[in-house]
């Protein structure tokens, strides 16, 4: 019988508070403004051009055998749609100073990322009973970029094993494919494994692979081990904890 050894935690909404709409709207509205000048091209043309290459990034409908990753897939979609190399050194070294130096002043009223209420509680929760932590937030960024956010939720200092992002990941949300690379990568298995988020989409594997995902959003998903806030989480892991192990027991019967 397989038993909880790791908590993976989402991190958008899930560990940290945040207008994730408002973010992403500053954030592609800098580095499209940023290429434009660069390239000498139209602003709106070139914010049009990253839109549609994040689409087209997230909407999983990729070949089996395309195994580039997510960075390499999102510079080859936005140089077909502008013509401009995202990853030729002088426009990769500008859009990394952007992220590492001007993006984490960003956090402004609209923005109001901050850690999410019971966030650091429910981390220590899981570390206090022995078990290993990941954060799989969805890879459709670079590493600094996340790292950028996870600085806003002080969460730089948590021990997380992996951090799934655009450099080291394939799929996006809620491809299985992406959720079976993280756990190949952990040595983990979904059996093994229990996912924390707040998406009622992404955040549940399709097509299912046996994780299990306890819910932190809005309402109630009904294909979730466990409904609730974070906070209660953090308060009530021990319970949802035995409640997995029940699962699975009676999954292997």
């Amino acid at each position: 019988m397989a038993e909880l050894k790791a908590v993976v935690f989402d991190m958008d909404d899930t560990l940290l508070s945040i207008n994730l709409n408002a973010f992403i709207g500053v954030f592609a509205l800098d580095e499209a403004n940023l290429l434009a000048q660069a390239a000498r091209k139209s602003a709106v043309s070139m914010f049009t051009s990253m839109g549609g290459a994040m689409l087209e990034l997230n909407n999983g409908e990729r070949t089996e055998g395309d195994m580039r990753t997510n960075r390499q897939f999102f510079a080859d979609e936005l140089e077909r749609r502008s013509g401009v190399p995202l990853l030729e050194p002088a426009v990769l070294d500008m859009i990394e100073f952007y992220e590492r130096e001007i993006l984490p002043k960003k956090n402004d009223r609209l923005i109001s990322a901050r850690p999410r209420e019971g966030a650091h509680e429910a981390v220590e929760a899981v570390l206090d009973r022995g078990l290993r932590i990941a954060l799989l937030t969805n890879p459709s960024f670079s590493r600094t970029c996340i790292e950028c956010r996870m600085g806003w939720g002080n969460m730089l200092d948590m021990p997380f094993e992996l951090v799934t992002t655009w450099e080291n990941s394939t799929r996006c949300k809620p491809c299985a494919g992406y959720y079976l690379e993280a756990l190949e990568k952990l040595g983990l298995s979904p059996e093994e494994t229990l996912m924390v988020g707040n998406d009622p989409k992404r955040d549940f594997p399709s097509p299912a692979i046996g994780l299990q995902t306890a819910y932190v959003g809005n309402g109630t998903q009904p294909h979730a081990l466990w409904n609730g806030s974070m906070a209660d989480f953090a308060k009530n892991f021990d319970e949802i904890a035995e409640r997995f192990d029940a699962n699975r027991e009676s999954g292997d019967r």
